[in-house]
């Protein structure tokens, strides 16, 4: 009874070892942004255009310096990797046009690009001087706030956008120039350096514009298959890490086998390093294979991810 039960249990040690089994990855996985727009990956450029208004101007200088500077920060690709274009308005311009937009990705040479149509301001009011809570220096112990009432008008175009169409958004709101001041200077004094400070109210405006184009990141779980085999393990360890093209290095040094499940699996986590690399195309192609040689009970959820992203 012993010995039937210990081959019993051996039996079973065989089988579950020879068994493909899962690690479940966790991933924060990047969406496109709330506008629709999906910038990652592209090559983006910011136009604003100029006019002789000396309030309106400088702000929207500041707002494409800000817009440019958040979409730098946001999708990593560095100091200065949006281009930021300065162009003269012209009467005749039909600036929200989808000709116009494809001219200026072709003069920019980017994916996308984002045009600041002129920003229509209204009058620029400065409040009274009030005292600081921290004085650092005379000339700098108050403070005046303005109140600055803007609407603009903002139009991008992705040439890679598979609806070809001009996206516009616009938006009202307030800006608040400011001023520091030793508490007696002139009214005119006062305005001058509110005026001055437009380029760095317009650079949080542009910040501000930024967060409808900012990537949306939601927390995902995904599997990778393993069996029993330093090889495998090696791979799950890398994909734990995130080290996507490591671990497909390894799959593909697993596929050379004739155990069609074994096959299977390796092509299944090949088709989740590509997934999680961008190449949703790469993507189903392993997918593909996989399923040809033993569908997986996991395929039809991946498939689903695929398609979405395509």
């Amino acid at each position: 009874m012993k010995n039937s039960l210990f081959r019993i249990l051996c039996l079973v040690f065989m089988v579950a070892s020879c068994s493909p089994m899962q690690h479940v990855v966790h991933v924060e996985m990047r969406y496109p942004s709330k506008s629709g727009l999906e910038l990652a990956g592209k090559n983006v450029a910011v136009v604003q255009l100029e006019n002789d208004n000396t309030i309106a101007n400088p702000f929207a200088e500041g707002m494409a310096d800000g817009l440019a500077f958040a979409l730098e920060q946001d999708y990593g690709t560095g100091e200065g990797s949006v281009g930021i274009y300065r162009m003269r308005v012209s009467p005749e311009g039909r600036y929200f046009s989808r000709d116009t937009l494809l001219n200026l990705v072709m003069d920019t040479g980017a994916d996308v690009v984002f045009l600041i149509d002129t920003v229509a301001v209204k009058e620029l009011k400065m409040g009274g001087a009030t005292s600081v809570a921290v004085k650092t220096s005379v000339d700098s112990s108050y403070i005046s706030t303005g109140t600055l009432p803007f609407t603009m008008n903002l139009y991008c175009y992705d040439a890679m956008d598979k609806n070809d169409k001009v996206y516009t958004f616009k938006g009202s709101s307030t800006a608040v120039p400011f001023a520091y001041s030793d508490g007696k200077q002139a009214d005119d004094e006062i305005m001058s350096k509110a005026v001055a400070s437009l380029p760095e109210v317009g650079f949080e405006a542009g910040k501000t514009v930024s967060s409808s184009f900012k990537s949306q990141w939601k927390h995902e779980q995904y599997s990778v298959i393993y069996f029993d085999g330093s090889q495998w393990y090696k791979a799950v360890s890398c994909a734990e890490q995130y080290m996507w093209r490591d671990a497909m290095d390894i799959w593909l040094g697993l596929l050379d086998t004739n155990d069609l499940l074994r096959r299977a699996c390796a092509e299944y986590n090949l088709a989740v390093a590509s997934y999680m690399l961008g190449d949703y195309s790469l993507a189903e192609k392993w997918l593909d294979l996989s399923d040809a040689d033993n569908k997986l009970p996991l395929s039809d959820g991946m498939r689903k991810r695929i398609n979405a992203r395509k």
